[in-house]
Order: C-alpha cells, then structure tokens, then sequence
C-alpha cells in the first residue's frame, strides 16, 4: 500500500466519527527514548553503582520488558524501524549516513550550515503521520535523525506539530551547541528554524573555553518537553516522542549538584583527551560524568511523572521508557566498568544482544499490571501498531502476515494488557552496513552474521552468546539463514553480506 493510500484511508474516518466520550477514553502516549544505554544501566536492570530511583519507580509501577529489541545497533535506523514499523532489512534508512553543506559563522565558532541525516522514504508513511490522521496532537523533542535540513523528511513535513531538538544527531555529539532546531505549528512556524544559543557562541566549541559555555541542550530540550506537557489537556489525546540524547558522548554537563554527587566517587576515575573531529570534548572525570547523565535523565523522567500526576494525566497516559540501541564507548564511555550491556556479549554497531537488547518500561495504569514482568521478544517495528492499537486505529496498518503489508511489526498489546490473543513473530530480524553484521532470532535460537560468515547460539543457555553451535546445529543454520534471504531487501545505500544459501 502505497503511503498515499494509507493517509487516504485515515482520511475517510473524520474526527467527527468519534465521539468525545471515546476521545477522552483513548490513551495519551508518550514514548521517552534516551541515546546509547545499555541493559544494564538502570538499578532495575541490575546497575550496581548508580540508582535511578524513578525509572525503577516507574518500573514498579507498570511492566518491565526483559527481550525487548532495538530496531538497529545504531541511531538513525534504530529510530527509522521505530518510525516505520519496518525490520532493518526493509525499511530505507539502515544507518547513519550523514548530510553536511556549507559554512555558516557562530561568533567565532564555524558550523555546517546545512546538516543531517538520510531522510526518510516518504512514499512510506510514519508512526506521527499515522497517529495525527488518529487525531491526536503530536510532538517531538530531542533527535529527529530522519532528513537534513531542508530536505522531504523533515518533522513539520511529517506529522509532527511541535519539535525541538537535534534535527541532525552528529550535531547532537556537543551538548552545548551553537543552535537547535525548532518548528512550533501552533506559533506560525511553516518550516524548521534554528535558534542560535546567543550565551553558548560566545565561546569556542571545542577546547579549554568550552567549559564557559551555559546553555545545556539536554536542560533546553526537556524544558522544552515539559511546557508542551503542561499545555496538554484532558480529552484531547496527545502522543510524544522525547528522544533525549542523554547518555550519550559527549560526556560533559554542567557542574552542578548532579555531577558532585559523583565526583571522585567511581575510582580509578578515566580521563578521555577527546576527540575533536567527532565534537567529544575532553574531560578529566568520564565516570562521574557518565553516572551523573544518567542521573540527570533519571531525574527528568522523574519530573515527567510528577508533571503528568499534577495534571491528572497519569492514569490516562501510556508511558514508556527505553533506549536506543545498546551501549557505546565514545567519548571517554567506559562500558567495562559500568557493565553496560549487563550480562550480554557486544556494544553499539553489534548484532550480537548487547548492541540491541535494550530496557524497556512500559506504564499504563489499570490496563498493565503494576510490578509485572514480560519476556516476550519484541522489535522497535512493533511499536507502530501497538500505538495505532492503543488509538483504536488498527485500521492505519496492513497486518504483518498480510499478502501487501507495508509493515513488519505486529501489535504486542495483548502482552501489556493480558487481554486478547497474541500474535507471534516467526523471528526477528537485524542488519547494519557499517560492521557488515545480520542477526536473525527465532525463539531462543539465535543467528549472528558477520561478513558472511553466520554463528549460532542458543539464548536460553547462553545469552552471552560465546559457545557457537553452526557445526552442529547445520539445520537450524540453514534455516535461519534462509529467512535472512527472505527478510533482505538490497539497498545500494547500505550493503551488507549475506551468508550463502
């Protein structure tokens, strides 16, 4: 179906079909997806030198996801499978290609003046294309990571009505950055703008005056969230995205309370001489600055809490916390200390489970069960029906297992609820170009694919996958490894190997 066509039919279902009894009873969603962290690095996934006393609230509170998948090993298609219910092995974008043009002058500092990522294919429609033809408003703060500047695929040409952020994620490497982008539908913008921090160039970008900058993006970004929040109002259904950039490199903060919290506790501390190519600034103290990012997120998850009790929003929003793809070591990141990826094998930009298996917290008070536990596997491709679920909208996608499904995913909203059947995936699905690395999983069987060459391990026995089965296990390969043949479109952006068959 083509993406015409699927705006076409949530047109034919006018808001006035739906009564404002309904209207009220629809979920608020708001999807909360922070940069880089791995299983491990929340205290309710097992970190052991840091709390995060909110997000294990929030845990306690809702349902804890223990197989819940990314879309990639990395950012971009990481966050394309989520925007496009698509496996890595369909959908467009599958990696971090990055747009950089032109000069532009900040004080004393030189930036591109054009930046960002591949955009989306818009002849497929996304998840706030989707949820806006539902009816509900939508907003975006954080990472956009789905088109440069000025290109098809920016947030205001695709269903977002108030955004703030990164539109490009390599300008998201400096938390204190010359500017952030911003398109408000409500305030008259009619494309995305950039809002220059005035305070942060006046001093230079990378070195020893770095540190006299004041304008903190990852404070600018969630205040940002928090005003939109605060605007919300009963019975208008709201779905956001926060894609905050918290934790990722770089690995620099203001020196508050947050950061003395942890200075000169986590020893031997790591001193990362940066990198300036990739805008990772320097620091002395990578540890406390790494435990005090995550939190200051845990914090700002804390406030969105108290924010939606105040409104008395909580009870009727679904809220999710997870991450985008697995750990990094970027920046001065110290994964080994820290037990990032806890008690699995890989990092960012691996297939193996460290670089995709994620934590995944999912609230929705009265309709999944406080304290509860799931260990069903799921992908960021099923997100996107799971929410056209939650809106009552099954009707905006084509079944995964339907003859011209333009989606992968399959809604898991009978494992939040405990209501109804649920389907099963056959396996999932993963591949990413840069390390030349596919991974397909059917039930505890997993495939690990790198330049060709497929490895087999059994999750159920060895999640850290390190004892390789293909000798003999061959049908189990051959299997699998024909579902790689069946899930792998070409893509001469992002080429990969596929192992022979």
């Amino acid at each position: 179906m083509e993406r015409a066509n699927s705006l076409a039919l949530a047109a034919a279902l006018p808001a006035a079909c739906v009564s404002a009894a309904m209207a009220q009873q629809r979920p608020n969603i708001l999807y909360i997806m922070c940069d880089d962290m791995g299983y491990g690095d929340l205290s309710c996934y097992g970190q052991q030198h840091f709390q995060t006393p909110n997000i294990d609230r929030l845990a306690s509170q809702g349902m804890r996801m223990t197989s819940a998948y990314a879309g990639s090993p990395v950012s971009a298609p990481s966050r394309a499978c989520f925007m496009t219910g698509q496996h890595s092995g369909h959908t467009y974008v599958r990696g971090n290609r990055e747009h950089w043009a032109g000069r532009v002058e900040y004080g004393r500092n030189v930036d591109y003046a054009v930046v960002g990522q591949e955009p989306y294919d818009t002849a497929h429609v996304i998840l706030p294309e989707l949820m806006k033809a539902a009816g509900y408003t939508t907003a975006l703060f954080g990472k956009w990571a789905g088109g440069y500047e000025g290109s098809v695929s920016t947030p205001d040409k695709r269903g977002i009505d108030e955004f703030y952020g990164y539109i490009c994620q390599f300008q998201a490497h400096l938390y204190f950055p010359n500017f952030l982008n911003r398109y408000s539908r409500a305030a008259g913008d009619t494309a995305v703008v950039r809002e220059v921090l005035e305070q942060n160039v006046l001093h230079d970008m990378y070195g020893d005056d770095y540190i006299n900058r004041s304008e903190y993006s990852a404070d600018l970004i969630h205040r940002r969230a928090l005003e939109w929040l605060a605007r919300q109002e009963e019975g208008q259904p709201f779905f956001g995205i926060f894609t905050y950039t918290l934790p990722h490199a770089e690995l620099r903060q203001p020196d508050d309370s947050l950061l003395q919290r942890f200075r000169g506790q986590l020893l031997p501390e790591r001193t990362y001489r940066g990198d300036k190519g990739s805008r990772y600034n320097p620091t002395p103290e990578a540890h406390a600055q790494f435990a005090a990012m995550i939190a200051r997120l845990d914090a700002q998850v804390g406030e969105i809490m108290q924010l939606l009790e105040k409104r008395s929003l909580a009870d009727n929003t679904v809220l999710i916390f997870t991450s985008d793809n697995g750990p990094h070591e970027e920046g001065g990141a110290d994964p080994g200390y820290f037990n990032h990826d806890g008690k699995f094998r890989g990092l960012k930009r691996s297939t193996h489970e460290g670089g995709i298996r994620i934590p995944f917290i999912v609230r929705w008070p009265n309709h999944v069960a406080a304290g509860s536990e799931s260990d069903f596997p799921f992908a960021f491709y099923d997100l996107l029906p799971t929410f056209c679920d939650m809106a009552s909208r099954a009707d905006l996608y084509e079944p995964s297992d339907s003859d011209d499904a333009e989606f992968d995913g399959i809604s898991i909203l009978p494992t939040l609820t405990g209501i109804g059947y649920q389907r099963l995936h056959d396996h999932l699905y993963w591949e990413f170009h840069e390390t030349d690395m596919l991974a397909v999983r059917r039930g505890e069987w997993k495939l690990v694919v790198r330049s060709g060459h497929p490895s087999l391990y059994h999750l159920g026995v060895d999640p850290h996958e390190d004892n390789d089965l293909s000798s003999c296990r061959p049908d189990v390969v051959r299997h699998l490894v024909s579902k790689i043949h069946e899930d792998h479109i070409e893509s001469p952006l992002f080429p990969v190997t596929l192992p022979v068959f």
